[in-house]
């Protein structure tokens, strides 16, 4: 489930993060976990955090959710604007 004050959010509003800035193993962990990417995306206990004083939204948290929700085509996703 969602934190309860995360909003979704377009992606194309969120900067783009290139894949030779993240972990390939993170990358690979998070494709390859038990719990299904879009539980992933929701987990309360570590919801993805955008910056809300910039735009694009600059991440906080999240950045391998963000790329991989990118590269399987959503167009938005739950975040926290901290």
């Amino acid at each position: 489930m969602a934190h309860r004050n995360a909003v979704m959010v377009k992606l194309s509003d969120i900067v783009n993060v290139s894949r030779s800035d993240l972990s390939k193993a993170k990358l690979d962990a998070l494709e390859n976990s038990y719990d299904s990417f879009d539980a992933q995306l929701n987990y309360s206990s570590d919801p993805i955090a955008l910056d809300k004083t910039t735009r694009p939204y600059q991440i906080t948290n999240g950045r391998h959710r963000v790329f991989l929700a990118r590269q399987k085509g959503y167009r938005s996703v739950p975040a926290l604007l901290v």
